[in-house]
């Protein structure tokens, strides 16, 4: 069996729904137990340092910190049923407002394996607004190809049974328990 894949392969529809399948069906078999780790080669060490390093520098809530890490090329989908963000550009237009909409982003990297040029890791993604924003929880299993040194495809997916929550964030001081006069 063939397992060498062209970025255009792994770009295809068919390519990104079975390489998503393959992340979130390896991430479940990884927390059962079932997958051993296994020694990496050169290639899959030094991407699996430069998804680490990209996810640990979204604490930075910089898109300029992020951007060296992406491929022009880069095509993203933020979470399952949402379009794809397609190219850095489009990226920066994005994320940037969104980074500046919030007081700290911190990602918890619970495990990341890599086979050859893909890149899979979970992930515990906490975004804490503002007061009266949203903040976000996510447990995540993310899912990366990484070509010439740079991300060109990034897709998370929600884990199966994982939890998620959307919360506003109360002004600081602000009394839960305090009732209001009518």
């Amino acid at each position: 069996m063939n397992t060498d894949f062209t970025s255009a392969q792994i770009l295809s529809r068919r390519g990104l729904l079975s390489a998503g399948g393959l992340a979130v069906g390896y991430a479940a078999l990884a927390s059962a137990g079932v997958v051993a780790d296994t020694q990496q080669t050169p290639l899959e060490a030094q991407n699996s340092e430069l998804v680490t390093a990209f996810c640990l520098d979204w604490a930075t809530r910089d898109v300029d910190k992020l951007a060296p890490y992406l491929s022009d090329k880069l095509v993203y989908q933020m979470f399952e049923g949402r379009p794809d963000i397609n190219g850095l550009d489009e990226f920066r237009r994005e994320v940037d407002p969104f980074l500046r909409s919030l007081v700290r982003v911190e990602w918890e990297i619970l495990r990341t394996s890599a086979i050859g040029q893909i890149v899979v890791n979970q992930r515990i993604d906490r975004f804490i607004a503002k007061p009266g924003g949203r903040s976000m929880y996510f447990e995540i299993a993310g899912l990366f190809v990484v070509s010439d040194g740079k991300i060109e495809l990034w897709r998370d997916y929600r884990l199966p049974g994982g939890k998620s929550r959307i919360e506003v964030e109360r002004a600081p001081g602000a009394d839960v328990n305090k009732s209001t006069p009518d």
